[in-house]
């Protein structure tokens, strides 16, 4: 068995607007390291989306990466510096697939697509080889300031570009939804 980690993240400009934030480009990274050694980092971004659609679909790229890359019987554990990510995939997902995809409150889920996305991916993988931790954004993890500084430059070549670039720097029509 062999143990990929993935460092994710998730950067996004939004601006409030007489007491509304719009939304505007963001950028996704992830740093893939196979037995603890770096072996491949890949980011893209969109130009009109949010900081959370960002966070989520970096753990969609790195899931979808894991899935090309290994063998049936390794292991992922994904490292976010997004609680609310992690809280998703490890607390919340599962009821609301219960529920018909809503939540307890009958509110709608926002990014429900990139997140039923994942939770078929995290399917595919079988959960008891998916693991997921939380690292402290902003901080001394190396990794993890790697990772930002991923999405920070592919939020940058997105608002140049104006072009959404998605896993395997391709267009997803996961990303840039509008926040549903």
């Amino acid at each position: 068995m062999t143990k990929y980690t993935y460092y994710t993240d998730g950067a996004a400009t939004m601006i409030n607007k007489n007491g509304q934030y719009l939304r505007k480009e963001g950028g996704w990274a992830y740093i893939c390291l196979k037995d603890n050694e770096i072996i491949e980092k890949q980011s893209g971004g969109c130009p009109l989306t949010t900081n959370n659609e960002m966070e989520l679909y970096a753990i969609y790229a790195s899931l979808r990466d894991f899935l090309d890359n290994s063998s049936s019987d390794d292991a992922v554990e994904i490292c976010s510096d997004s609680g609310y990510s992690i809280d998703i995939f490890t607390k919340w997902a599962r009821n609301w697939k219960k529920r018909g995809w809503v939540k307890s409150d009958g509110k709608p889920i926002k990014n429900l697509e990139i997140i039923k996305a994942t939770c078929t991916l995290i399917d595919r993988i079988g959960e008891e080889n998916v693991s997921f931790r939380k690292v402290k954004g902003h901080s001394k993890n190396r990794l993890n300031q790697k990772a930002d500084r991923l999405a920070v430059d592919a939020k940058i070549n997105a608002k140049k570009s104006k072009k959404t670039t998605g896993y395997m720097q391709k267009p997803d029509d996961l990303l840039g939804k509008k926040n549903k």
